[in-house]
C-alpha cells in the first residue's frame, strides 16, 4: 500500500514533528547511489528552464550517474514548462530521483518536486500553492470556468500520476493544485496507515455532521474560489440538479447532497445517478471501475474529471499507474478513526517543513551537500548548473530586453530607408533582429517562420517606398508581416492557437510590439527633426543647400511635407543634391526638398513633379531632350 506511514500527527501535533537533520544509519537499496548529480532550478520556471533541465538530465544520463537531485528554489512559472520538466523527470533512464526543496517550491516548483521519487527539504522551507492563475500586464486573475477545464486537467493528471508513482497521498496532492478540496484525515485502526478522505467518504465512516473548525493545514493562501462550474446545459441540468453541491448556500442540507447508506458515493464523493438524473441504489462494488482512472478528491472537481476522461484529451493514458488508494465503502464503518480536519478547501494548500514531514511528503531535512551525500551514501556529488549561454538567452528573452530590441530594430529600419540605404542603420537593425530571434532559435524556442515573415514584410515595405510609392497593398501587407513576425517571436515553437499558454504569449507579444511601435514612431520623428545636426548624418542627408539664400534652414522634415503649394504636378526642375531617395531640387529659383519616386537620382538631373500632397513632393527623372514646353526654372 502506497500510503503515508504512521506518524503522531493529531490535529495540534503537526508542529511538534522533529525536523533535526537526518542521520542515515541504513540506506534503502532503491536510494543508494555512488555518484549523484545536483540539477539546480532557481527562480521563475520558463521555457528556457525546461530546455535547460532536460539538457542537464540527459548529461547526467550520459555521464553514468546513479541518481540526480533536483534542487528547487522557485516561486513557480509557466504551467506547460513545468509539465515538460515533470515528464522529463519521470521519463529519465535514471529512476533514482530526489527533489531537494531548498527554501521554497511553490506552484510549478511543487509540481516538478512531486515528479521525483522522494522529496527532502531544508528548514525552514515552504511547499505547495500550485493554483493556476493567469498573469497579464500588471495584473493577476483566477481562471474562468472555460479556462479551468482546459488548463487544470493536464496539471491534475500529472500530479495524480506523480502521487501514484511515488507513494504520496493522492487526495492531498489534488488539494495542492486547486481550491475547493475539503479533506479530513483518518487512520486505519489495525495498520496505522493514514490518508485523506473527502466529505462523502466521511459520512460513510462516521455519524453526525463532519467536524470542521481550525484545519490541520492552516497555511492556506486565501483568495477567490475558482472551482464553481459553469451553468449546466439543458442536457446536464437533471444530473447537475441532483449532483452539484453549492458550498456557499447556507440553506443546503449536507445530508441531502452527499453520502449515507441510501446515497452511494463513488471514490470522488459523487452521488451515483442514472442518465435520466434519478437517484438509484447501486451496489458499491459496481462503482469500482478501471483502477488507473482518475478519482477526484472532491465533487467540485467534476469538470476536471470530465476533461481527463474526454477521449480526445488523451490524458487518461498518462495515468499509467493504478491507484493503491483504499476504496471507502459503508461497510468500512468502524475500521478507521478520525485524526482531524485536514484542509478547509478555501484555497490551494501550503505546507511548511514540519507539515511535509508529518503528512509523508518529505523524507527528511537536508541542510547542505554533505548531508545530501550521506542521504544517498554517495562518494561523488557534481553540481550541474545552467550554462552561461542559457543565462544569456534568459536575459535576452526577458520582456524589457525584447521591448528595447524591437524598438531599436524598428527605428534602425526607418533610418535606413530615410538615408537611402547607406547600410549603417541596416547593420544595427540586423544585429537587433539577430539578438531578438537567434538565441531562442538555437534553443528550439522559436521557429523560422518569424524571420521569414519579418524579412518578407521589410521587402514589401521597401517596394512600397522605392518602387511603387504610396500606401497600397505592399505597404499594408509589409506592415502586417513585420508585426506578425515580431509578435511570433514571443510564441514557443509548436504552440497551438487553442492553447491558453499560446494565447497568453500572443497577448504579451502584441502589447510589447505595440509599445515598441509607439517608441519607434517617436524615434523616427526625432531623427527627422534633429538628424541633420549630427555629424554622422550631415553628409548622408545632404542638407548643404538652403531653401533660399535668405530663408531659414530646412530640416529633413521638409522632405516629406509640401511647403507652400507653389510646386504643382508636371513642374520641371533640376536636382541640386543627389536624391537617395530624399534630396533637393530647384523649381523656379526656389529650392524644395523632394522625394524620388523611383530609385536614386544624381545631382544636376532634370526631374518632373509626379505627385504633390500634404506629406511630400515626389519627382521622377526626365531627359534633357524633354520638350513638354517647360525647362528648369520655368513654371
Amino acid at each position: 500500500m502506497a500510503w503515508v506511514s504512521t506518524l503522531a500527527i493529531a490535529q495540534d501535533e503537526t508542529r511538534a514533528v522533529d525536523v533535526t537533520p537526518i542521520e542515515v544509519t541504513s540506506i534503502p537499496a532503491a536510494r543508494q547511489a555512488d555518484r549523484i548529480a545536483v540539477i539546480t532550478v532557481e527562480g521563475i520556471i520558463d521555457p528556457i528552464t525546461s530546455v535547460s533541465v532536460q539538457r542537464r538530465i540527459e548529461e547526467a544520463e550520459r555521464g553514468g550517474f546513479d541518481a540526480f537531485v533536483l534542487e528547487v528554489n522557485s516561486p513557480g512559472g509557466e504551467l506547460y514548462s513545468c509539465l515538460e520538466i515533470a515528464q522529463a523527470i519521470k521519463g529519465s533512464s535514471i529512476t533514482n530521483t530526489v527533489a531537494w526543496v531548498n527554501e521554497e517550491a511553490h506552484s510549478g516548483g511543487a509540481i516538478i518536486s512531486l515528479a521525483c521519487g522522494e522529496i527532502v527539504t531544508d528548514d525552514p522551507s515552504s511547499f505547495g500553492d500550485a493554483l493556476i492563475v493567469l498573469l497579464g500586464p500588471g495584473s493577476m486573475r483566477a481562471l474562468t470556468p472555460d479556462e479551468r477545464t482546459k488548463m487544470l486537467p493536464p496539471l491534475m493528471t500529472d500530479v495524480v500520476d506523480s502521487a501514484r508513482r511515488n507513494g504520496y497521498d493522492e487526495y492531498l496532492v489534488q488539494a495542492l493544485v486547486t481550491d475547493g478540496v475539503e479533506l479530513w484525515q483518518v487512520e486505519d485502526i489495525e495498520t496505522g496507515e493514514r490518508f485523506a478522505i473527502n466529505e462523502g467518504e466521511y459520512r460513510m465512516l462516521f455519524d453526525g455532521e463532519p467536524i470542521r473548525g481550525r484545519s490541520m493545514l492552516v497555511q492556506v493562501t486565501g483568495g477567490t474560489q475558482t472551482y464553481r462550474s459553469p451553468v449546466p446545459s439543458d442536457e446536464e441540468e437533471g444530473e447537475a440538479s441532483d449532483a452539484d453541491v453549492d458550498h456557499e448556500d447556507p440553506d443546503t442540507d449536507p445530508a441531502d447532497t452527499a453520502g449515507g447508506e441510501d446515497s452511494p458515493v463513488d471514490p470522488g464523493g459523487d452521488r451515483v445517478v442514472d442518465p435520466a438524473g434519478d437517484e438509484e441504489e447501486i451496489d458499491s462494488d459496481d462503482v469500482i471501475d478501471d483502477a488507473s482512472a482518475y478519482r477526484p478528491a472532491s465533487e467540485t472537481l467534476r469538470d476536471v474529471q470530465r476533461g481527463i476522461e474526454d477521449p480526445e484529451s488523451g490524458l487518461e493514458l498518462l495515468l499509467g499507474e493504478e491507484t493503491d488508494r483504499v476504496f471507502i465503502q459503508p461497510s468500512d464503518k468502524g475500521r478507521y478513526r478520525l485524526v482531524g480536519y485536514l484542509s478547509d478547501g478555501s484555497s490551494a494548500i501550503v505546507m511548511r517543513t514540519q507539515d511535509m514531514m508529518a503528512f509523508g511528503l518529505s523524507s527528511g531535512v537536508i541542510r547542505n551537500d554533505e548531508e545530501l551525500k550521506a542521504f544517498f551514501g554517495a562518494e561523488t556529488l557534481v553540481r550541474v548548473n545552467e550554462s552561461v549561454f542559457e543565462k544569456m538567452v534568459r536575459f535576452l528573452t526577458s520582456m524589457p530586453v525584447r521591448f528595447v530590441l524591437i524598438a531599436i530594430f524598428l527605428i534602425s529600419v526607418g533610418i535606413e530607408m530615410l538615408t537611402g540605404g547607406t547600410g549603417i542603420a541596416g547593420a544595427v537593425s540586423i544585429g537587433a533582429l539577430a539578438l531578438l530571434i537567434g538565441p531562442g532559435l538555437l534553443l528550439g524556442l522559436n521557429g523560422w517562420w518569424e524571420i521569414i515573415a519579418i524579412v518578407a514584410g521589410l521587402v514589401c515595405i521597401a517596394i512600397e517606398i522605392f518602387i511603387i510609392p504610396g500606401f497600397g497593398v505592399f505597404g499594408v501587407l509589409g506592415f502586417v508581416l513585420v508585426f506578425g513576425g515580431l509578435v511570433g517571436t514571443f510564441v514557443s515553437a509548436g504552440g497551438s492557437m487553442s492553447s491558453p499558454q499560446t494565447q497568453q504569449q500572443l497577448m504579451h507579444g502584441t502589447v510589447v510590439v505595440l509599445l515598441a511601435l509607439v517608441t519607434a514612431g517617436v524615434g523616427w520623428w526625432l531623427f527627422i527633426r534633429k538628424a541633420q545636426d549630427l555629424p554622422l548624418f550631415q553628409k548622408l542627408l545632404l542638407n548643404d543647400t538652403p531653401a533660399n539664400l535668405n530663408g531659414p534652414e530646412r530640416s529633413l522634415l521638409h522632405a516629406i511635407v509640401a511647403d507652400d503649394g507653389s510646386v504643382r504636378v508636371g513642374d520641371l526642375g533640376e536636382t541640386t543634391t543627389p536624391l537617395y531617395p530624399i534630396g533637393q531640387a530647384d523649381f523656379n529659383g526656389q529650392i524644395h526638398d523632394v522625394y524620388s519616386a523611383f530609385g536614386t537620382i544624381e545631382r544636376g538631373e532634370r526631374v518632373r513633379v509626379v505627385k504633390v500632397n500634404r506629406m511630400r513632393i515626389e519627382v521622377e527623372p526626365v531627359g534633357r531632350d524633354d520638350t513638354d514646353g517647360s525647362s528648369a526654372g520655368e513654371a
